[in-house]
């Protein structure tokens, strides 16, 4: 992805501190407008109207037209080919890819202590957990899909979310509880740690999950995920333009801010009473969610936000398919395998186990 800005190498501290200070003009303009003459209220109004495909009408101030106009376009500089790969990649892997979005891209989130403390101010995201996870799984079936930004809604979808990222930051921003020293809420660099959370640290789940992806199957994914990123006002300076850049992103994101944090408790432990919720009914228990997300997250992380430890192998077991696992061990015991390829089938064989019995708050049809 050359056509974006050169920036500089591997993200230096000096690049990703200045970036806790910026935020996103383009949509914070229309929404201070909205705010100071009162017209919040009405922004789900003029949203239905701009569904109905009427965004030209009277009743929609000028500010948010001018907005919609500024943004309904994908950038100049977007490779339709490696943007429609990226999609059809979505689209084979949906299934797996929104059990990680819950069991490692957001608890990755909640790990970044200041980043988390927007998302606990929100309230939204622990109080009313279900909803707003299925939204976010739903989001990221409408930009993420074949056709998205042609036939699809892929781009009021995205007009929509950075409106209320904005939206965000304005009452974070004026809240007696936001402590300057965390940033801007909603800033650059929290921005791009998100959507890396839904990109890079999704091809590293997949991996661990026994899929094998190939290297142009990997950057397209993320060159996607660039578009969504650039698209949703993320700093151009701040899209990896390949994999060794988004696994720098990660590490310097990660040194910078994981920490134990009572935000990112607060909101762990709400996303794990709502997985429990939609599961009380499937083969997956409570020590399986742990379980799966330590294996997902690593241990380090999953201490930083306590999720509870489990017996990885009797907690995950049920879910593997008995006969397969036992061929496979089978195979090692008569030395036809070497260990490490049973480590891929048993990853293999999680993945299959969580696609089938895993319940998350969105309807696949």
């Amino acid at each position: 992805m050359n056509q974006l800005n050169e920036k500089t190498a591997f993200f230096s501290e000096h690049l990703l501190q200045g970036m806790r200070t910026k935020a996103d003009p383009i949509a914070d303009t229309v929404v201070h407008y909205l705010m100071q003459s009162g017209q919040r209220e009405k922004l789900s109004l003029y949203w239905k109207i701009i569904e109905r495909k009427e965004r030209s009408s009277s009743e929609i101030p000028f500010q948010l037209q001018s907005y919609l106009y500024q943004t309904e376009s994908v950038p100049s500089w977007v490779n339709l080919r490696r943007l429609e790969s990226g999609q059809h990649f979505f689209a084979r892997n949906a299934r797996s890819i929104l059990s990680i979005l819950g069991c490692l891209s957001l608890p990755y989130c909640y790990a970044a202590a200041d980043g988390a403390q927007v998302l606990l101010l929100s309230q939204r995201i622990h109080q009313d957990t279900y909803q707003r996870l299925a939204e976010t799984a739903q989001f990221l079936l409408d930009v993420s899909s074949p056709k998205a930004f042609s036939t699809g809604n892929g781009i009021q979808r995205i007009q929509q979310v950075r409106l209320i990222h904005a939206i965000s930051r304005y009452y974070s921003s004026h809240s007696p509880q936001w402590n300057a020293q965390w940033g801007t809420p909603v800033n650059q660099e929290d921005m791009a740690g998100t959507n890396l959370a839904f990109s890079y640290i999704v091809l590293q789940g997949l991996q661990k999950l026994g899929f094998q992806w190939t290297k142009d199957e990997g950057e397209d994914f993320l060159y996607l995920w660039n578009v969504i990123g650039a698209m949703l006002g993320v700093d151009q300076q701040l899209l990896p333009n390949n994999l060794q850049e988004a696994y720098w992103l990660d590490k310097k994101i990660a040194k910078r801010h994981f920490r134990h944090s009572a935000a990112g408790v607060t909101l762990t432990q709400a996303l794990l009473t709502c997985l429990y919720d939609i599961n009380k009914e499937s083969p997956v228990s409570q020590k399986f969610i742990h379980a799966y997300m330590r294996y997902l997250l690593g241990n380090g992380v999953a201490d930083m936000l306590e999720i509870p430890s489990a017996d990885g192998v009797n907690a995950l077991a049920p879910l593997f398919r008995s006969t397969n696992v036992l061929n496979a061990l089978t195979r090692v015991g008569k030395r036809e395998e070497k260990p490490q390829h049973i480590t891929q089938t048993l990853a293999y064989e999680l993945k299959q186990g969580v696609d089938t019995h895993l319940r998350l708050p969105v309807a696949f049809g």
